[in-house]
């Protein structure tokens, strides 16, 4: 897999203070990972973080997904009323107001 270098105009420097074990944990992830190439643990944390904001993103659209499949999975036909009462008296909870 071939990865364009990055130039200095897409770079930041981001300087972030961790515990000493976490980052001694974290430098012999990378090292197994990514090995001892030069960019190792700069490429490591990069993937880290779009990793985790690729993670929120989705998660955030499974959420209405999740709801609108579980609307088409259910025999309960919606007519306009509060949602939330709906889904309250369709699954039995009682009211906690």
């Amino acid at each position: 897999m071939s990865r364009a270098r990055a130039t200095k105009e897409d770079t930041e420097v981001i300087k972030v203070e961790i515990p000493k074990s976490l980052a001694e944990r974290f430098r012999k992830y990378v090292a197994e990972k990514y090995g001892f190439r030069r960019g190792a643990l700069s490429r490591a944390i990069a993937d880290l973080i779009k990793r985790e904001l690729n993670a929120l993103r989705s998660q955030s659209s499974n959420t209405v997904d999740s709801i609108v499949g579980l609307g088409l999975l259910s025999d309960y036909r919606w007519e306009g009323e509060d949602l939330a009462e709906a889904l309250r008296r369709r699954a039995n909870v009682p009211d906690r107001r």
